[in-house]
């Protein structure tokens, strides 16, 4: 009786209803009155009891619990297409349940009835019932095959929001949501969800750092590399994290994350020796001994940059322990074998120990692929060895004199930036060049036994030095290094007035060290001692000579500034001062020095001093037995 119940009071009030309407109006006073308030009150509640009424859904309980059992056991056996039937029965027995409307919506959606399935999931969602993420979930995937964006964001939102965003397919989905409407910012939240759940998978990871870097984080780039770190223990991702702390100056980040660094892996060692180069000078020494000392971080990089920063400042024995220590563990390894190289280069050529600076700078040529050949060049220059030295000048002149950019492989900034550079390598190699040969001129005319063909070598070694220098000069005469050499050069082919016009001019800089202004001023003051052209040029050297003594009180040219200043006396006729400024110096430094016995002598023989002057000439002619002094005084022939 209950399932014909409800139609039948419907009826039964219809009915009544029409029968009031259709009857036939009364011709009194009462018929012209209106329906009071009451009564439309009383009119609104039947229409609105009647309504409710009929809204109400027939229900089968029992039968809808039969049917889903039944659908469980068939699902259960593997029989789907039963299991189906039964789904649809069940929710057509309690079409109130949401969980069975949901039910039959996703096996819908297994059937690949999509449509049919947004439809049932649709009308799922108007019932009663628990919530859950899957639901929503299904209806975000729904609306995703539907092409309704807005609708997809919405239920996806909420059932991460009812997961409390646990569910790792639905985050995924959701990705796949946000790429197709290229919601980058969004996406960047979701995958920051999703990486860890997937312990940092490389293909998240990746999409995740691009979608950063091209939305401008740097500090969540910075953030990503640590968190990976910190789930996987993966080294690289601390360095790259380090890399980007580095590149957004945050050095002090960096360096209490190197700090806690305590084993000898590549990863170790390489944001060591990052980190270091953010250090002042002392700072970084000290932090590269704790690291490497007592904090394990043990390794042939951190002990070469040790060794390079004791060979800066001068502690040449430990920087020479170190940098040797370091550099046969260095293999593989060229940039920090390198600094190695070219440090033990700088010590054994400072040592005068040519052999070994060959031996390194060979080296280093080799690691380098010919970028530091400029430097080979220049050690056996400095070894005397000019035949290997020229050749290797000769080819780094042709090269950068007539260097040329491939066409179309660069842009114009570039281009410029290259064609800067390549002047800079020209102008080194001039220098260079010019040097070694001025070298060799020099060890030709030091030569006794020069004949009159390694004379005219060396006088056309100046001269093509010279060239060279002033081809420099013509495109950078801002190097006054480079003027001083012309300077020198130029008076030693006597060309004295071109070079002291240089001369004058850098005396009146002040960008030497005191240690080389004091030899730029004794050079100059001794040349025009030497020239002897007139007593003021005289008076005026001797000043120079004396100022150069004033900077070098007590360096290692002070003898030879003294011999300089006996010098500029002997020839303003002040024999007494000028010898005793001669025993001033230190005779066994100069033991080997012609120079210095031809002054002593000569100042000896000014002053009367005969015997002395004898011996004198006797020592300067057991170094230069040609001298035309010694022999004139001894009354030889030439």
């Amino acid at each position: 009786m209950r399932h014909v119940f409800f139609p039948w009071v419907l009826s039964l009030g219809v009915a009544a209803l029409c029968a009031c309407s259709s009857a036939p109006a009364k011709k009194t006073d009462d018929a012209a009155k209106s329906l009071t308030a009451a009564d439309s009150a009383l009119v609104q509640k039947v229409v609105e009891d009647t309504a409710g009424k009929t809204s109400k859904v027939e229900v089968d309980l029992e039968a809808a619990h039969e049917f889903f059992f039944l659908a469980k056991n068939m699902e259960m056996r593997g029989d789907q297409r039963q299991a189906d039937f039964f789904w649809k029965q069940a929710y057509k027995a309690d079409p109130t349940s949401r969980y069975l409307g949901f039910g039959v919506a996703e096996r819908l959606v297994a059937a690949g009835e999509d449509s049919l399935a947004l439809v049932e999931a649709k009308k799922a969602s108007q019932l009663k019932g628990k919530r859950t993420a899957a639901q929503y979930a299904l209806l975000a995937r729904l609306y995703v095959k539907a092409g309704e964006a807005d609708s997809c964001r919405k239920y996806f939102v909420m059932g991460l929001d009812s997961s409390r965003y646990q569910d790792m397919a639905l985050l995924y989905d959701y990705s796949l949501f946000l790429e197709a409407v290229r919601d980058e910012k969004e996406l960047v939240r979701i995958y920051d969800l999703l990486l860890p759940k997937v312990n940092y998978i490389s293909t998240l990871f990746q999409r995740q750092l691009s979608l950063l870097l091209d939305l401008g984080r740097d500090s969540a780039v910075v953030e990503l590399f640590g968190k990976a770190h910190e789930a996987t223990g993966d080294k690289q991702m601390l360095l790259q994290k380090v890399r980007g702390l580095m590149a957004m100056k945050r050095f002090k980040e960096a360096a209490a994350i190197v700090d806690t660094l305590t084993s000898a892996k590549t990863e170790d060692e390489e944001m060591t020796i990052m980190v270091l180069s953010s250090m002042p000078g002392d700072s970084a020494y000290a932090f590269a001994r704790k690291k490497y000392f007592e904090d394990g971080v043990k390794t042939p990089a951190v002990l070469c940059f040790i060794g390079q920063y004791e060979y800066d400042v001068d502690m040449r024995d430990s920087a020479k322990v170190h940098l040797l220590q370091s550099v046969d563990k260095l293999q593989g390894q060229p940039k920090y074998a390198n600094r190695a190289f070219l440090g033990l280069v700088n010590i054994f050529a400072s040592e005068q120990n040519f052999p070994e600076a060959i031996k390194y700078a060979e080296k280093s040529d080799s690691v380098s692929n010919g970028d530091t050949r400029m430097l080979l060049a220049s050690v056996y220059a400095l070894a005397d060895k000019y035949e290997k030295a020229f050749p290797l000048l000769d080819s780094l002149m042709n090269f950068w004199e007539n260097w040329k950019p491939l066409p179309g492989v660069v842009d114009s900034v570039n281009l410029v930036q290259m064609k800067n550079e390549a002047q800079i390598k020209y102008l080194q190699v001039l220098d260079i060049y010019s040097r070694a040969l001025i070298g060799e001129a020099l060890d030709l005319e030091k030569d006794l036994k020069a004949d009159s063909a390694k004379k005219d070598r060396a006088t056309n070694n100046r001269t093509r030095a010279e060239a060279m220098l002033e081809k420099f000069f013509a495109k950078d005469s801002s190097y006054n290094r480079v003027r001083l050499s012309m300077a020198m050069n130029l008076e030693r082919l006597k060309r004295y007035d071109e070079s002291f016009r240089h001369f004058e001019f850098l005396i009146k800089k002040n960008e030497f060290s005191p240690h080389e202004r004091a030899s730029t001023l004794n050079y100059y003051g001794y040349s025009l001692i030497e020239l002897n052209r007139s007593t003021a040029e005289v008076e005026k050297g001797y000043k120079l000579v004396l100022e150069a003594l004033a900077l070098e009180k007590d360096g290692e040219s002070k003898d030879a500034y003294l011999d300089s200043k006996a010098w500029g006396l002997y020839r303003m006729g002040r024999f007494d001062e000028a010898y005793e400024a001669m025993q001033l110096i230190d005779s066994k430094k100069m033991s080997r020095d012609d120079v210095f016995w031809e002054h002593m002598a000569a100042i000896q023989d000014a002053l009367g001093l005969k015997k002395e002057a004898r011996k004198s000439y006797r020592k300067l002619l057991k170094l230069n037995p040609k001298h035309p002094d010694a022999l004139k005084f001894f009354g030889k022939k030439k």
